[in-house]
């Protein structure tokens, strides 16, 4: 094998139809998680993606898109939700793709958008592994090879529940780096500017979708620098430089947001949880099969490859060879540390095995390749293997035989609200009006769909505490009742007068109780009157009207307009007797308010304990009309 031109794929072009197949074979599998019909139109309606945290995503997706559209930045403030929060980088960085995709679809909430968008992305996946194996020096046929072995890695157990949950920002910035490892390798090689071509859009595309996944290739990026910076002279250098700034630089309007927010983060009771000692991160030999066994194959996948990068270092890309595994070794190493580690969620050892195991892939596919040009079966074997994905992925069974045996077959997206949140939805716009907010009782089961509730000012324009996310575990989410609580204390402690009082503060006209300790606790409160009783899942829905004044004025008295991302408009504006007026309205440094006199500031209310102020105006007299519009500080 030589790196010659005849190696890929602009002299032997008939190979990219055997790419186009594996873009065929991978549409029909996407398809699948979108109904067993293989429907286009279930990707092109407008039915939101229920599953996971796709709502969420979905929800913050529409806030940013209309932000950049408006103000160039995704950064808003956001009083739908939570008396008021800041939507950032931070909170939450799985919307950046969604982000994407709508800004492409019109910078408004359109879930057509957001699920082609998807779509597309997916398709990318085989070709992004082919690729990756002409960076790490694969002939044209040996690439196919690499993008047929990727596609069904890409469909492993971990990551189909990472596309299940909605965390296609993980997704893309992990297949970044498989794509900017072996094309490292090939740019300390020919210097080529296809190759840095390649690395600056890798680096922009893994930069903006998980900042710190890309960060985790520093010591990969490190190593390589010391081993090639003395062969090479000021154009090599001078490269590397300009594919950091190819990465960052377009980038650097959010990782501003992302960097200045990062108290936003979020928290968990495990924090101070010491790191894990060396030993039982290193483990045992025993340890290593176990850890291998989400992949297809298990151990036997990571083995091949590890031949694989030794065939190919015999044949002359040692510095390819040297990085895959270098890259597979670091992911190994760290999720390793996370399994040990129980500040982090349980799955993440497994997404980082199946990183460890996709930086393989090249290696792999190198060493399958040999072993059928030596059986004189290259060219055959290779387009056996494509024709048989193909045949898997759209002339499978209703109950995909073929896709179960090879392990590619996903559970389908929950797609479209069902007749139970399309009744409560109806519910809650028969019986609330926007004069007041809706506590809503999170629950933090994880049955299909259980985030829809992130949709709910889109779907009903109504304000609400709770329903964003039940395990944000921000501060912004002190207000939300969960889990049988009220701002993390039992409902069954809140006496009247305390209700009365958190009523007021958040100004709520109404509760849906979604749980039996919430529906006994506010149906034994004499100002509650159950207006609607419905069922979700078959769990008992009610629906309360608080007979109490309803208003986001605690004092002085104004009309509230209107209350959105961009701004939040009052008039007929007039102060107390201590000219002030007191919202109910979480402060939030950066809070600006029109007329320039008017001063704002924060305000505590000690009966509720929110380590987060409300918003206090202070005016000398009445005025006509006031904005409040937020600036990130």
């Amino acid at each position: 094998m030589t790196d010659t031109p005849t190696d890929g794929f602009r002299d032997r072009p008939v190979w990219l139809l055997a790419i186009a197949a594996l873009v065929v074979a991978q549409a029909g599998l996407t398809l699948t998680l979108f109904g067993p019909g293989r429907a286009w139109s279930a990707v092109t309606d407008d039915r939101p993606i229920l599953s996971g945290r796709h709502p969420l995503h979905l929800y913050h997706g529409a806030l940013g898109a209309a932000s950049f559209r408006d103000r160039g930045t995704t950064t808003c403030y956001d009083p739908r939700f939570q008396a008021g929060y800041p939507k950032t980088p931070m909170f939450d960085g799985g919307s950046r793709p969604a982000e994407l995709f709508l800004a492409l679809g019109g910078g408004s909430y359109r879930p057509a958008a957001y699920k082609v968008g998807l779509f597309a992305f997916l398709l990318l996946v085989p070709v992004a592994f082919a690729v990756a194996g002409r960076g790490a020096g694969l002939p044209a046929a040996a690439s196919v090879g690499a993008g047929a072995v990727g596609m069904c890695l890409g469909w492993s157990a971990p990551i189909r529940r990472m596309i299940l949950e909605g965390e296609f920002d993980m997704l893309a910035a992990g297949l970044s780096a498989v794509v900017f490892v072996p094309w490292l390798a090939r740019f300390a090689r020919t210097l080529g500017v296809d190759a840095w071509l390649i690395l600056a859009t890798m680096a922009f595309v893994g930069w903006y979708a998980h900042p710190l996944i890309w960060l985790g290739l520093s010591p990969v990026v490190l190593v390589y620098y010391i081993a090639f910076a003395p062969r090479h002279g000021p154009a090599w250098h001078l490269g590397l430089v300009g594919i950091t700034c190819a990465g960052i630089a377009p980038n650097v309007w959010w990782l501003v947001d992302w960097g200045k927010y990062w108290w936003l983060r979020q928290p968990t009771a495990a924090d101070g949880l010491p790191f894990p000692e060396w030993q039982c991160v290193a483990g045992c030999a025993a340890d290593y099969p176990s850890l291998f066994a989400c992949l297809p194959g298990g151990p036997v996948l990571v083995l091949g490859g590890i031949i694989g990068a030794f065939l190919l270092a015999r044949a002359g890309y040692r510095a390819a060879a040297g990085l895959s595994l270098l890259a597979a070794g670091l992911s190994v190493a760290v999720a390793r540390t996370a399994g040990a580690w129980p500040i982090l969620a349980a799955d993440v050892p497994d997404r980082l095995v199946v990183l460890a195991a996709a930086f393989l892939v090249p290696p792999l596919a190198f060493a399958f390749w040999l072993l059928l040009r030596t059986a004189r079966i290259a060219v055959a074997g290779t387009i056996l293997v494509t024709a048989g994905l193909v045949m898997v992925a759209w002339a499978d069974g209703p109950n995909r035989p073929l896709a179960t045996s090879l392990g590619v077959a996903a559970d389908p997206f929950t797609v479209g609200l069902n007749a139970e949140q399309r009744d409560l939805i109806a519910a809650l716009k028969q019986h609330t009006t926007t004069e007041a907010r809706i506590l809503w009782d999170e629950t933090t089961d994880q049955r299909s769909g259980w985030n829809w509730s992130a949709l709910l000012p889109l779907l009903t324009d109504r304000s609400y505490l709770g329903g964003l996310d039940p395990e944000a575990g921000v501060e912004y989410s002190y207000c939300a009742m969960c889990s049988r609580q009220l701002t993390n204390r039992a409902l069954g402690e809140w006496n009247e007068v305390d209700l009365a009082a958190f009523c007021r503060w958040y100004n709520v006209g109404w509760v849906v109780a979604r749980s039996p300790a919430a529906v006994a606790r506010w149906a034994a409160c004499p100002k509650a009157k159950a207006v609607a009783r419905l069922t979700e899942g078959g769990q008992a829905v009610v629906l309360f009207a608080l007979d109490r004044p309803r208003s986001f004025v605690l004092s002085g008295t104004a009309t509230w307009e209107s209350a959105d991302a961009r701004r939040v408009v009052l008039t007929n504006v007039t102060p107390n007797a201590n000219g002030e007026v007191q919202l109910s309205l979480h402060m939030l440094e950066g809070l600006r308010v029109s007329p320039s006199y008017i001063a704002i500031e924060g305000m505590k209310d000690p009966t509720t304990g929110d380590p987060i102020s409300h918003v206090l105006l202070r005016m000398p007299g009445p005025v006509p009309r006031v904005t409040l519009t937020w600036e990130t500080p």
